[in-house]
């Protein structure tokens, strides 16, 4: 096999003549090595096409045609939210080659997608009445990111548990049906006096008896979200984050003792587990 240097002899050599014939003929009087004439005109071609006599990475043969590179893209087009193994099938290649097009070859990225509570038609007015600023997983795959939201209703069997804490005690766990008239107010005007009731935009918050319950026995003392014609003290902007003691730390701590295996999906069994926690 040639060596550089003998490469170089053989160009510089070649460059005088343009004939191999004489090109050997020097290569011989200086006892180098005889190349083939086919390999000193090779030479000659690479060094007057790339200017180098080193030899190049080759680009080799495409991993995917061109042909299969747009089917892919169309198809993701067409369907941006299916996963890459849906789309092995479709196409027809491998879940690995169709991943690599999407990254390295069509520059795409997987986005994910925001799960976020339904709005009333009122509260983002009162979302941005409140605050300044109000900011935030299925992979949408594209060059940019489509911002897309899915609005999530949560409509599975559940149980309304409501506690309240004092510096002294805990109130609870009462199930928010006839609660207020019946136990929480009754207990805490017996308690003391001297208190603002808060509660977030929970669905039983809403009703139209409670907040009336509320604007009679609580005027200008209780926060919550609220109608145009009630007596709050503060209005709770729709879906914020519940800031009070009762969401960062009771049921954190409470819900170890309630969800101890077997778990029941009988609600009445449900509710005696949340009563004897708290209790």
């Amino acid at each position: 096999m040639a060596t550089m240097q003998h490469k170089i002899f053989c160009i510089r050599e070649f460059s005088k003549s343009e004939s191999a014939t004489a090109c050997g003929a020097a290569c011989v009087s200086f006892n180098i090595q005889l190349p083939t004439s086919k390999s000193i005109y090779r030479w000659n071609k690479q060094f007057d096409e790339t200017g180098s006599l080193c030899k190049g990475k080759s680009p080799g043969r495409l991993r995917v045609s061109e042909e299969n590179v747009e089917r892919i893209r169309v198809s993701f087009e067409r369907s941006p939210m299916k996963s890459t193994r849906s789309a092995s099938r479709e196409v027809g290649l491998s879940q690995t080659t169709v991943w690599r097009v999407l990254r390295r070859r069509l520059v795409y990225r997987p986005y994910h997608l925001q799960l976020v509570q339904a709005l009333r038609a009122d509260g983002k007015v009162k979302r941005v009445e409140f605050c300044d600023l109000n900011r935030h997983n299925v992979r949408i795959w594209g060059l940019q990111n489509p911002r897309v939201t899915l609005e999530h209703v949560r409509d599975s069997p559940k149980v309304n548990v409501f506690c309240a804490i004092l510096l002294t005690k805990v109130y609870g766990a009462f199930f928010f049906l006839r609660m207020l008239q019946n136990w929480l107010v009754p207990q805490m005007n017996e308690d003391s006096g001297d208190y603002i009731f808060q509660q977030d935009g929970a669905p039983p918050h809403l009703h139209l008896n409670v907040r009336r319950f509320l604007n009679e026995s609580l005027p200008q003392r209780w926060i919550g979200d609220m109608g145009n014609e009630d007596l709050a003290l503060q209005f709770w902007p729709p879906t914020s984050p519940d800031l009070t003691s009762c969401d960062f730390f009771l049921w954190g701590f409470e819900k170890d003792a309630v969800y101890v295996p077997p778990l029941s999906t009988n609600l009445n069994d449900l509710r005696n587990r949340i009563t004897a926690a708290v209790n």
